[in-house]
C-alpha cells in the first residue's frame, strides 16, 4: 500500500510565521530597512492570521451571538429531532427540486421566503405552502439589517408580510434576518413586530458550490439533538438570487437517509419551536384568507 503524504498544517504554519515575524521584527528595533522587509515578507501572514480572527468572530456570533438574545431561537430541545431550513427562495428550479425531494422522503421543513421572490415566483410559492411546509419571513430585497434604519427595517419585513397575504393569504411568525445578522436594536423592532427570530446551528455552507458529499459530511459532522439546518433554495453570495444550488438539491437526499440512519427524527420547525418551554403553543403560521380567496389577488 502506499504511503500516505504527511502535511503540516495550515494553523501551524500560521503560527510559526508570526513568531518568526515577531522574532526577526523586534531583534532589529532600529533598522528600519529591516522592519520594513520582514514586515513585507511576513504580510500575508498577518493577512491571513487576521481573516481567521474575523472569520472565528463571525463564527462565534452567529451560533451564539452577542448581547441581549431574548427572542432568538437556534436550537430545539434536547430531543433526538431535527429542523430543516431554507433561505432565500422560492426558486422555480432549485425550491421545485427540494420540495419533490420532501415529498418523497415525507419531510416537513421551513422556507424562509424573500418577499420580492414571492411575487417573481408565486406559483412556486404556493406550492410550498399547499405541500404543508413553514414559512417564514426573510425580508422583501434580502437586505442587511444591521445598517439599516427601524424604518427600512419595518419596509422590509411589512412588504414580505403584504406579499404572503396576497398571494398565499397567510400571517407567519417566523422571520430570519439575511445572513443571520442582526443588531440589538433590530431584534427588539422585530420582536415588537410580534416575530420569533430563527436562526440556526448547524450550516450546509452550501452557498460556498461545494460538492453533495461535501455538504453531507459537514452537516452530519457534529450533528446533535435539537439542530436546526441551514440550507439554500436561491440566494448568491452577493445579489439576492442567481447562485447554482444544485448541489443542494442533490445532497438533500443523502442528509435526510443520514441523518435518520443516525436515529433522528426530522421533524417541522414549529413542532420543535413548540417543544420548547419558554414558547407558548401556537401556530407559527396563521391563515388568514382562504387560499381560493388568496389566488385571486394574486399579482
Amino acid at each position: 500500500m502506499q504511503s500516505q503524504k504527511k502535511y503540516i498544517p495550515n494553523e501551524l504554519v500560521i503560527v510559526l510565521g508570526i513568531l518568526i515575524f515577531e522574532f526577526a521584527y523586534f531583534s532589529f528595533p532600529n533598522n528600519w530597512f529591516a522592519q520594513w522587509f520582514v514586515f513585507r515578507a511576513h504580510l500575508p501572514t498577518l493577512v491571513i492570521f487576521s481573516g481567521m480572527l474575523v472569520g472565528l468572530g463571525v463564527s462565534y456570533y452567529e451560533y451564539h451571538g452577542i448581547g441581549p438574545q431574548e427572542g432568538i431561537v437556534r436550537r430545539g430541545a434536547n430531543h433526538p429531532r431535527i429542523a430543516l431550513t431554507f433561505d432565500d427562495g422560492p426558486n422555480p428550479e432549485h425550491t421545485n427540486g427540494i420540495l419533490d425531494i420532501l415529498k418523497d422522503k415525507q419531510v416537513k421543513a421551513a422556507f424562509f421566503m424573500v418577499g420580492r421572490h414571492m411575487e417573481k415566483y408565486p406559483d412556486v410559492a404556493k406550492r410550498v405552502f399547499n405541500d404543508g411546509h413553514d414559512i417564514g419571513n426573510h425580508t422583501y430585497s434580502h437586505r442587511n439589517l444591521v445598517p439599516a434604519t427601524r424604518k427600512t427595517i419595518k419596509n422590509e419585513v411589512a412588504q414580505t408580510d403584504e406579499a404572503m397575504m396576497r398571494i398565499l393569504g397567510i400571517k407567519t411568525r417566523l422571520f430570519r434576518p439575511p445572513r443571520g445578522i442582526i443588531s440589538n436594536a433590530a431584534r427588539k423592532l422585530i420582536v415588537e413586530m410580534g416575530f420569533t427570530i430563527i436562526l440556526w446551528t448547524v450550516s450546509a455552507e452550501d452557498w460556498r458550490g461545494s460538492s453533495p458529499k461535501t455538504i453531507l459530511r459537514r452537516v452530519t459532522r457534529h450533528i446533535k439533538s435539537g439542530d436546526v439546518i441551514l440550507f439554500h433554495d436561491s440566494g448568491s453570495l452577493i445579489r439576492s438570487e442567481g447562485a447554482d444550488r444544485g448541489n443542494t438539491v442533490a445532497a438533500l437526499p443523502m442528509v435526510i437517509d443520514e441523518l435518520r440512519q443516525k436515529g433522528y427524527e426530522i421533524v417541522p420547525l414549529s413542532q420543535m419551536l413548540n417543544e420548547l418551554d419558554h414558547i407558548e403553543e401556537e401556530s407559527f403560521v396563521e391563515v388568514i384568507v382562504p387560499p381560493s380567496s388568496a389566488a385571486g389577488q394574486e399579482i
